[in-house]
């Protein structure tokens, strides 16, 4: 499917390859963990530490427009959630499921984030 925007594609090869992998982070604390690539839409805000190597999976912050007083760490399905953009948003045009990599973001602490 042909995406209208290069923000559609939440992770293409480029950003994998400069984002660390799963665990790669593990002996910082969770504020220190750099925070590398920030996915946002009307669900919610993704800040994304690490993703596998194939970038289908990645953990990071998620704070979700509906709950955020509930902003956890943990595993993020990449695939979901572009399966998500893909047949929501782009072939249904539904707004709720617009979701789109930050491509401004600048690399920051997960601190810094939160704060």
């Amino acid at each position: 499917m042909k995406r209208p925007s290069v923000s559609l594609n939440l992770m293409p090869p480029e950003v994998i390859n400069s984002t660390p992998r799963l665990y790669a982070q593990s002996e910082l604390s969770a504020n220190e963990a750099i925070v590398h690539v920030h996915l946002f839409g009307p669900v919610g805000d993704f800040w994304l530490t690490e993703v596998a190597a194939d970038g289908t999976e990645a953990f990071g912050y998620i704070r979700l427009s509906s709950q955020p007083e509930n902003a956890e760490l943990g595993y993020i399905s990449i695939t979901e959630l572009q399966e998500l953009v893909d047949e929501n948003f782009i072939a249904k045009k539904d707004l709720r499921f617009m979701i789109e990599r930050d491509l401004h973001w600048n690399k920051c602490t997960l601190a810094d984030v939160q704060s």
